[in-house]
């Protein structure tokens, strides 16, 4: 895909300057409050789409201790496609195709920061994603039971796994990242016959607040 290879190529261009980077300001790595900004794709599947594509877009909070911290994540990733559920009436049992637009996704993981230089902080981590359909749209008359249908399979919880380095540069600095989801089989944005891990490569910039610990005083 054209985003992914524009993605890599970017990836490569941050590794490269990270390297040429020096000062980096008197803000350390560590007990440091990150907010950043990102942009990526994002791979998923559905009842009509193998293996898609979409862009992202997203805002961030990561909390640094020494050795770990804590990372929050808020994503849109822009989509457009069809899903579809099994609709049950009195008479009979059927499947309805809906209209899928966009996925919200919400993600909280623990992080770990090995090999740690002065410019550069590799990181990986672990935790959970709350996926969610920006919008579904129903051809013909919903019924109580379709909507219930579809609100069941609108959000799903998932585990996530996450990689990438930061480099600091003046007055902020960038990052790449991947990340890698299973699908969940209830969720609309799934497959049965497809790869069910949803991949990300993302890419921004944080910027460092202040300190993550009360300084004595």
């Amino acid at each position: 895909m054209r985003v992914l290879r524009a993605l890599t190529a970017a990836t490569g261009l941050a590794l490269v300057l990270s390297q040429q980077s020096s000062a980096q300001g008197t803000r350390q790595f560590k007990d440091a409050w990150f907010w950043g900004l990102k942009t990526g794709a994002t791979s998923y599947s559905s009842a009509t789409t193998s293996n898609g594509g979409a862009p992202l877009i997203g805002a961030e909070w990561l909390i640094t201790r020494t050795n770990g911290g804590l990372y929050l994540s808020l994503d849109q990733a822009f989509i457009t496609t069809t899903g579809n559920f099994t609709d049950r009436d009195a008479d009979s049992i059927y499947v309805r195709n809906v209209g899928l637009n966009n996925l919200r996704r919400f993600t909280i993981a623990g992080m770990i920061f090995p090999a740690q230089t002065r410019n550069l902080h590799p990181y990986v981590g672990g935790g959970f994603v709350l996926n969610q359909v920006g919008g579904v749209a129903l051809a013909g008359a919903p019924t109580a039971i379709s909507n219930d249908s579809i609100s069941a399979k609108k959000t799903a919880f998932s585990p996530i796994f996450l990689g990438g380095v930061q480099a600091r540069f003046k007055p902020m600095s960038v990052f790449v990242q991947g990340s890698a989801s299973p699908a969940q089989h209830t969720f609309f944005y799934s497959n049965i016959s497809t790869n069910q891990l949803a991949f990300a490569l993302e890419f921004g910039i944080r910027y460092n607040v202040g300190s993550s610990i009360d300084r004595e005083r």
